[in-house]
């Protein structure tokens, strides 16, 4: 046990084990500041597009506990954590892709639905990765590490997204955030 205490923390590790947060950050700061927008196109009532804002924080106490458990359970060849990672992200990165783009109300709603649940999938599994794969004596520090690379994510949000947006048009930040997450899971399997 002493041994554990003495061990280095390998930062290129924790940092790319983060990447997973790092994306769901970015996405996370791009919808909260862009999609109330994008329904006030629509919605007149702040009270409704209020309502459907809250809608990932439902998904998240209904579906998040559920695959995390369930990934706790899961045995394959990829690990217990990644065959959530690699079923839910790159399902969530075409959705978040679409999101500006939808033309009627119910369509953009169907969206936001199936995105917030693909994001529900794949969450939690993500966030388990560092207990999993870090010693326990580490595990405070990484997960210093990882939440600081979330609030750098968040930071580019805000900035880069609002300037990607002025620029280019919503699209083209929606569209940074997803190029993102599928870079961020490229390099998880990779790595």
């Amino acid at each position: 046990m002493q041994l554990q205490h003495n061990l280095k923390m390998d930062y290129k590790r924790t940092m790319l084990i983060g990447l997973g947060f790092f994306a769901s950050s970015l996405l996370w700061s791009i919808y909260n500041s862009f999609v109330p927008l994008i329904l006030q196109d629509y919605i007149t009532s702040t009270a409704t597009v209020g309502l459907i804002m809250t809608f990932d924080n439902v998904f998240g106490v209904i579906f998040q506990p559920y695959f995390g458990a369930r990934s706790d359970r899961t045995r394959t060849r990829f690990g217990r954590r990644m065959p959530y990672v690699l079923a839910g992200a790159p399902i969530c990165a075409l959705l978040f892709a679409l999101i500006p783009h939808m033309q009627v109300l119910w369509l953009l709603m169907l969206v936001i639905i199936v995105f917030n649940f693909g994001m529900s999938i794949w969450r939690a599994p993500m966030i388990a990765l560092m207990p999993d794969l870090m010693p326990d004596s580490q595990r405070s520090a990484a997960n210093g590490v990882i939440n600081l690379m979330g609030g750098i994510a968040s930071i580019i949000a805000f900035l880069g997204g609002g300037l990607i947006a002025n620029a280019y048009g919503r699209g083209a930040t929606f569209l940074m955030g997803s190029v993102v997450m599928i870079l961020a899971v490229v390099v998880l399997v990779l790595t």
